[in-house]
């Protein structure tokens, strides 16, 4: 009886212990083909930061990034229909929502070169968007219909570029 006690305690030690050889890239919750000591260890990662939790923790992290880069999107697309409707008013009011447009793109541009600034195809979009608030910045503001209707050219440009922006980038 005592050789029985023996053995199942050092059965319970040694899963016990190799719940510490899992490690958490072992751990991918798609993965259907894990036997279910594999799962219990990855449920014992969980506990310090691994494991289903961890991948968990990770993909919640990469859902709230790609909401704040899609309300930025939203921003951008908001101060562009100001900055057309601004066309028509006075240089102050012009130059207002310029520096909105301006600064709301500026914010997005840095958080997708944070986040994405690695992949060359984003890369290129951002070179274009910094072309074209360039041009846009050193047009000539007034009230001259030729220029107002340049600028609004220039502007559906820019909405264009920034609309393939966040299609390549999959929002």
């Amino acid at each position: 009886m005592s050789i029985l006690k023996n053995s199942t305690l050092i059965a319970g030690c040694l899963l016990l212990l190799s719940g510490c050889a899992t490690s958490p890239e072992e751990c991918q919750s798609w993965n259907n083909d894990v036997s279910l000591i594999t799962k219990m260890r990855c449920d014992t990662l969980a506990k310090n930061n691994g494991g289903y939790a961890g991948e968990v923790r990770k993909r919640e992290q990469e859902l709230l990034d790609a909401k704040a880069e899609n309300e930025l999107f939203h921003q951008v697309y908001q101060d562009i229909v100001a900055q057309q409707s601004a066309t028509k008013l006075t240089l102050a009011g012009q130059q207002q929502q310029q520096q909105q447009l301006d600064q709301s793109l500026t914010k997005l541009m840095q958080q997708l070169k944070g986040r994405h600034g690695n992949k060359s195809e984003v890369q290129q979009h951002l070179a274009l968007l910094e072309n074209e608030m360039a041009t846009l910045r050193n047009q000539p503001q007034g009230n001259n219909p030729a220029a107002a209707a340049q600028k609004q050219a220039e502007l559906k440009a820019l909405q264009q570029k920034v609309s393939r922006l966040q299609l390549s980038l999959g929002y």
